[in-house]
């Protein structure tokens, strides 16, 4: 006898579930569609309906509004450049940096409606004491790159969220001034104008030099400080 709260793992129900997934995806794909050729203000449930030849009654067995669908572009988006950035953060400590501006850059201009849905432009944002374990990973993932990059060049972040939003910030402002029209030249001179700009700013955000080598002399006094504790006991 089936229990309640067993789960159905039959060919059918997999099958269900497959399709469900499926649907949902087209339905996302299809609002992506819609945006990337009118702007997410033309986005609606009816429109997205029409386009696939369905009623809106059936998009709502999928999702619940427009928003809570927007909401999921916008996490997809945050999951997608968190792959591209660790992806780009594969090479030499020489070349890593601006690999993962460029991977930014890249992501944000190869997809600029998938890239204004994750930054509020879709009608949907999020607040910082609120935000969506995708866009969390995100921030994460940057912060260990930013880190891995400062240690490769015998240093550490001074402020390490402080840096995350420093260099995300400048990354996102060039990247919508452009993609706005507001910037000066082309959507290349704009990607090499940042680029060109992003070694100083993430130097900015490291130790100086003589507070690391007195942090490096008081861990040191510690360590030793701490061996004699033991060494007396």
């Amino acid at each position: 006898m089936k229990r309640d709260d067993d789960v159905d793992t039959s060919p059918s129900a997999r099958r269900r579930e497959r399709e469900r997934e499926e649907m949902r995806d087209r339905l996302l794909r299809t609002a992506r569609s819609i945006a990337a050729e009118q702007g997410w203000s033309a986005v609606t449930i009816r429109r997205i309906a029409d386009r696939i030849e369905y009623t809106s009654p059936v998009i709502y067995h999928y999702f619940s509004s427009k928003d809570a669908l927007v909401a999921e572009v916008m996490c997809a988006g945050f999951r997608e450049i968190a792959d591209r950035i660790a992806d780009a953060a594969q090479g030499s400590a020489d070349t890593r940096l601006i690999a993962v501006g460029a991977a930014f850059w890249d992501f944000a201009f190869a997809a600029p409606e998938l890239y204004q849905a994750m930054n509020g432009q879709a009608g949907v944002s999020f607040a910082a004491d609120d935000m969506p374990e995708e866009v969390e990973h995100s921030f994460r993932i940057f912060l260990g790159v930013l880190e891995s990059i400062a240690a490769e060049r015998g240093s550490r972040l001074a402020d390490p969220v402080g840096a995350v939003n420093t260099v995300w910030a400048y990354l996102h402002g060039f990247v919508s001034l452009t993609m706005s029209g507001r910037a000066v030249g082309d959507v290349e001179q704009g990607k090499q104008l940042m680029l060109a700009s992003l070694a100083p700013l993430f130097d900015a955000q490291l130790r100086p030099a003589a507070a690391s080598a007195r942090t490096s002399r008081a861990g040191a006094r510690r360590r030793a400080a701490a061996a004699e504790v033991i060494r007396e006991r």
